[in-house]
């Protein structure tokens, strides 16, 4: 797998101004009289970027997430069909996202399409979506994947679920979080070179778990698809609770559309490289999940809570490969998804700082000498753990899913929403890629029912935390931007003052 150096983005007055609202710019390439500067270096081709894809989807919920699905649908038929049903959507949203990026082909993601879409009020919705991304969907991803780190560390050393030792699966998942951060913010090379390390190690788990999983079917038959939708669940609240799992793992495959200025030729590589790499592990999903139930009955996952894959490990390998070396392996694999989404994120304040959608971006959007975003590592790190040790012990990691599962589909929404504007308003703009009518339309209706359905009361409430909790939360951090938009932007005038960066600590 080729290792990918990212550089951080400058961006000066004149590119904000020429890729503002009223910029009418369009086709493969944005050089430099798009950013007023030198390009970022093209060094992203097909596979590198089908890596990317696949590195950012597969993390904490195809090893921890399978057992969460199959209580909430109650049989394995259905919880199958929602792993195929997820891939169908997601698929349709990739599409949406292959048309907006060929369309607009700069780094940015949604923050660009909103931007473009829905010129007024003047950057409100990109606003709100950048401040939901680093304060909320980011941090809690960040935060679910390390607690699931910490339950692998102490299965491997414990050879049992730790489903007692709550707080020190938090306690780890600190660890995890503060260590991601120091790698990136002092040893920027060596971080991204274990990262990619970490990448392939998580596709070789899964290959493992498929492998283990059907030679033990053939060998002993499978136990966990007698009669397979048997239970199944008949309350929507249901499926909404287990599709947000499900997209929690498929959530990814717009990776490149934050990153496309750094790759070849854009307009080409980007949908082959998005929908090849969410091809790819969408298969690994679906296989991965009949692994499981080759091997497990439904009781086995169910009972298993977050760590089904090391239960399935434990019963096909035997206590010491499946109970101690198997946890230890996915347990990596997890902490590689922790240290490319730190990465990442922290490039999100990193971003927003800079374009004057923070305070404080002569700290936040600085460059240490180690040419790491050092103050904006800090903040992503900080944010992290405290959505590590803030929901209920034991509830931790479904709130956390939940919670950055809800603006995300908000957004997704308004994204495919602002396509079909942009159909209309700028209907000149070059579109290499077009999503279907069909995609759209499933994108749309899957985002009402995620965004509507949480607020539907369960049929036996459980646990502590309120069913409401998450989206209310969501949508109340969303309502306090606006008025956040308002006092940056409109009074305080953040986008034209913004800072354009300078060494920190030299």
């Amino acid at each position: 797998m080729q290792e990918v150096d990212i550089p951080l983005t400058r961006l000066d007055d004149e590119a904000r101004s020429s890729l503002g609202s009223g910029s009418e710019l369009g086709g493969s390439e944005l050089g430099d009289a798009a950013l007023g500067g030198p390009e970022l270096e093209r060094t992203l081709g097909l596979w590198s970027g089908m890596a990317i894809v696949i590195g950012t989807m597969v993390g904490s919920a195809i090893f921890s997430a399978p057992g969460l699905v199959l209580a909430a649908v109650g049989s394995v038929g259905m919880s199958l069909a929602l792993w195929v049903v997820g891939a169908g959507v997601s698929v349709c949203g990739c599409a949406a996202y292959m048309e907006l990026g060929t369309m607009l082909p700069r780094s940015g993601g949604e923050k660009e399409y909103l931007d473009r879409a829905f010129p007024r009020p003047r950057a409100l919705l990109p606003f709100v979506f950048s401040l939901a991304s680093l304060a909320i969907s980011s941090p809690s991803g960040l935060a679910a994947d390390a607690v699931v780190t910490g339950t692998y560390v102490l299965y491997a050393a414990t050879g049992r679920p730790a489903e007692h030792a709550a707080w020190a699966q938090r306690a780890i998942g600190v660890g995890v979080a503060v260590f991601c951060a120091f790698a990136h913010a002092f040893c920027v090379r060596a971080a991204i070179r274990l990262q990619t390390a970490l990448t392939l190690a998580k596709v070789l788990v899964l290959v493992l778990i498929v492998a283990v999983g059907f030679g033990s079917g053939l060998h002993a038959g499978t136990r966990g698809f007698g009669d397979a939708f048997a239970g199944t669940s008949g309350h929507p609240r249901a499926y909404a609770s287990a599709l947000f799992k499900v997209f929690f793992a498929y959530s990814g495959y717009t990776a490149l559309n934050y990153s496309i200025d750094e790759l070849r030729s854009p307009v080409r590589t980007l949908p082959r490289a998005a929908l090849g790499g969410l091809a790819a592990t969408a298969t690994l999903y679906v296989l991965t999940n009949a692994a499981y139930f080759a091997v497990l009955d439904a009781e086995a996952v169910r009972g298993a809570g977050t760590a089904v894959a090391g239960v399935f490990f434990g019963r096909a390998l035997g206590p010491l490969f499946g109970q101690r070396v198997a946890p230890l392996l996915v347990a990596l694999a997890t902490l590689g998804n922790v240290l490319c989404g730190m990465f990442s994120a922290s490039r999100v304040v990193f971003s927003a700082a800079r374009e004057g959608y923070l305070p404080g971006g002569a700290v936040l959007g600085a460059v240490s000498r180690f040419q790491s975003p050092l103050a904006a590592l800090a903040l992503t790190c900080a944010l992290t753990v405290l959505f590590i040790v803030t929901p209920p012990a034991g509830e931790a990691y479904a709130f956390l899913v939940d919670i950055g599962g809800y603006p995300q589909w908000l957004f997704y929404a308004l994204a495919v929403a602002g396509l079909l504007v942009m159909r209309r308003t700028h209907a000149d703009l070059p579109r290499p890629f077009r999503a279907w009518h069909v995609a759209n339309a499933v994108t749309l209706a899957t985002a009402a029912f995620m965004c509507v359905v949480p607020f539907v009361p369960p049929e036996s409430p459980a646990g502590r935390i309120p069913y409401w909790a998450a989206p209310v939360a969501a949508l109340a951090f969303m309502a306090v931007s606006c008025g956040l938009w308002y006092v940056q932007v409109v009074v305080r005038r953040g986008l034209e003052r913004a800072h354009k960066g300078s060494p920190l600590f030299q």
